[in-house]
């Protein structure tokens, strides 16, 4: 469908990590691949690092400007992402400006069960699909329809710029070409796609995307201040904790609680989907100014472990470190309550447990768990071990102090054989990059 001659200069939006790619490079002169993501960039830009021909670019092609003007512009499952069909409109003609005169714009992208209810169609939440993009293009001044490929599933269109002389020529209407599809669907898209009576397409891996292996995600403090050495592994900065959501969610991943992970390993029955938990210990206020806005953002949701003792005051147990980090104050965590986020015990005092009585685990227990519930208003049942400092002993008492579950620091994803008060987390380092962040968690289903 991509024209072949006199391609020189082209722009690919969105890389999909470079599958497509190699074979766009062998037809034009110079390609630019962007993504918004810098995963999927870094991943084709080593996959395809002996194409000369090709350059990397991260854009956000909906608020930036292109870099410059070019012969093809190839726009593959990105034009639903818009917050309305206006921002659609402004897009669609900042690609009609972008291309040379006589150049080429192809575009494909699936269709949408918002766009025609009740038509086969992909559920993913967006408030246009296919059918609109294409219309909303073809009244683009400037972009005139030359070809379209329509299949049950997606529309791929070719449009040309300033091409209306062709039409003069008796090139007639668009060529338009119906097709079967018959390629599986990836299991991730699988599980939204909507059949409306037609099976020709349903795909089985609809039902394979499930959570039998749950990752526990374990962080601290989400902040951009520095830190002594000794601290820096328990704080991640904004912008390494926007690029890892950013993943999570490109991803399919989405927030659930711990009653429904205890549900799932009660039954044996796995979690639709992809489904991750996101801890936070010791309630650092910058969980309410650093993370919660771009949990939000992205679609997550969080479990954060209060110190009971020390709330609105600061980190005393690492004081000597030379830095103390304020807590969230009870006004700020009933903000949060009422936003959603759920609550945990860290402990009264954040002690090692481990060198603790059997009197004293008891105290440090069941005391926090009376004081945030008088705070909270509503049970609490989950529990963080600080330092991670346990056993089998103290497994026992906190279960005995009125706890459901007890989070560890035992690294690996969680399955459905571990104890309720022994379940492991991964923890998110704040020196770990953006590949040591996916291969703790981007395998895991």
């Amino acid at each position: 469908m991509i024209p072949e001659e006199g391609i020189g200069r082209a722009i690919e939006l969105a890389c999909a990590e470079g599958h497509f790619t190699a074979q766009l490079a062998s037809r034009v002169r110079n390609l630019v691949a962007s993504d918004v993501s810098q995963i999927a960039l870094d991943r084709a830009a080593h996959r395809l690092a002996d194409l000369e021909n090709v350059s990397f670019l991260r854009l956000d092609f909906m608020g930036e400007p292109l870099p410059g003007r070019f012969d093809l512009i190839v726009c593959s499952e990105v034009l639903y992402y818009m917050d309305s069909r206006g921002e659609l409109q402004a897009v669609a003609c900042k690609l009609a400006d972008a291309l040379e005169p006589g150049g080429y714009l192809v575009t494909a992208h699936t269709y949408q069960v918002t766009d025609e209810p009740g038509k086969p169609g992909l559920d993913l939440g967006h408030l246009f699909g296919a059918e609109v993009i294409g219309e909303t293009l073809s009244a683009t001044r400037g972009l005139h329809l030359l070809k379209e490929i329509r299949t049950p599933l997606y529309r791929a269109q070719l449009f040309q710029r300033d091409a209306r002389r062709f039409f003069r020529f008796g090139r007639g209407k668009p060529e338009i070409i119906e097709a079967e599809y018959h390629s599986p669907l990836p299991p991730e898209v699988a599980v939204y796609f909507k059949r409306d009576g037609d099976h020709s397409i349903a795909n089985s891996a609809a039902r394979q995307v499930v959570t039998t292996r749950l990752p526990i995600l374990m962080y601290h403090s989400v902040s951009a201040e520095s830190s002594p050495d000794e601290l820096t592994r328990y704080r991640v900065t904004p912008e390494a904790f926007e690029q890892q959501l950013t993943y999570l969610r490109d991803a399919g991943f989405r927030s659930v609680s711990l009653e429904e992970w205890r549900i799932a390993m009660e039954s044996k029955r796995p979690l639709p989907g992809r489904a991750v938990i996101m801890t936070f210990d010791d309630g650092y206020r910058d969980f309410l100014t650093e993370a919660w806005p771009l949990l939000a953002k992205y679609g997550f949701s969080a479990t954060v472990f209060l110190v009971a003792e020390k709330i609105g005051q600061t980190n005393e147990w690492d004081q000597h470190h030379g830095q103390e980090i304020p807590l969230l104050g009870w006004e700020e965590i009933h903000e949060l309550q009422r936003e959603g986020i759920e609550f945990g015990s860290h402990t009264l005092s954040h002690p090692f447990l481990t060198e603790l009585s059997i009197e004293e685990v008891v105290r440090e227990a069941a005391r926090s768990r009376q004081t945030l519930e008088q705070g909270l208003g509503t049970r609490v049942r989950a529990f963080a071990y600080p330092y991670g400092a346990s056993d089998g002993v103290i497994h026992h008492l906190i279960g005995a102090c009125g706890y459901t579950f007890g989070l560890t620091c035992r690294p690996g994803p969680s399955e459905f054989h571990d104890p309720y008060l022994a379940l492991p987390r991964i923890e998110i380092k704040g020196y770990d990059g953006l590949q040591e962040f996916v291969a703790k968690v981007g395998t895991v289903e």
